[in-house]
């Protein structure tokens, strides 16, 4: 192989590589918060991890503390109602994965597995900044409200 084809592999390589490697690793979430009116949409409570690593991401959050059944009880023994309200608590996740790309103050994530089957193919392109050892993805919604997701790498 001509040695200016390899040299120019390892030159993509190497800047590919080093494009993924500012954000690599393992997060905690730290809050997700409207920046027009200071509240967050979820529970005070909920955790969440988000992994990047080698071009792939995998992101998930929930609240901890949703209501487990005792041994006792049965989906199947419940109410209509009280089905209803116990899957409707343990279905609030936010959850997908997929590859990821870096491009300047941009994090492009391509959701190739979503716990919204809607969401499955679809590319998300979110602002990122580093804030020591937090990221900060911030995303504006449809009617300009602008949301920033804090998660502390660990």
């Amino acid at each position: 192989m001509n040695r200016r084809i390899v040299s120019a592999i390892l030159l993509h390589l190497f800047l590919l590589n080093s494009a993924y490697a500012e954000l690599e690793g393992a997060y905690e979430r730290v809050s997700l918060t409207n920046t027009r009116t200071g509240e967050s949409p979820e529970a005070a409570s909920r955790k969440g991890l988000l992994i990047m690593a080698h071009g792939h991401y995998s992101m998930m959050t929930m609240n901890p503390d949703r209501r487990i059944l005792s041994a006792d009880e049965k989906l199947k023994d419940m109410s209509r109602d009280d089905k209803i309200a116990y899957l409707q608590e343990w279905l609030d996740i936010n959850g997908h994965t997929g590859r990821y790309e870096v491009d300047g103050e941009t994090l492009i994530w391509y959701r190739d597995i979503s716990e919204n089957p809607k969401e499955v193919g679809t590319v998300s392109r979110l602002g990122f900044e580093e804030k020591g050892d937090l990221l900060v993805i911030y995303f504006s919604l449809p009617n300009g409200d602008r949301y920033d997701w804090v998660w502390r790498r660990i």
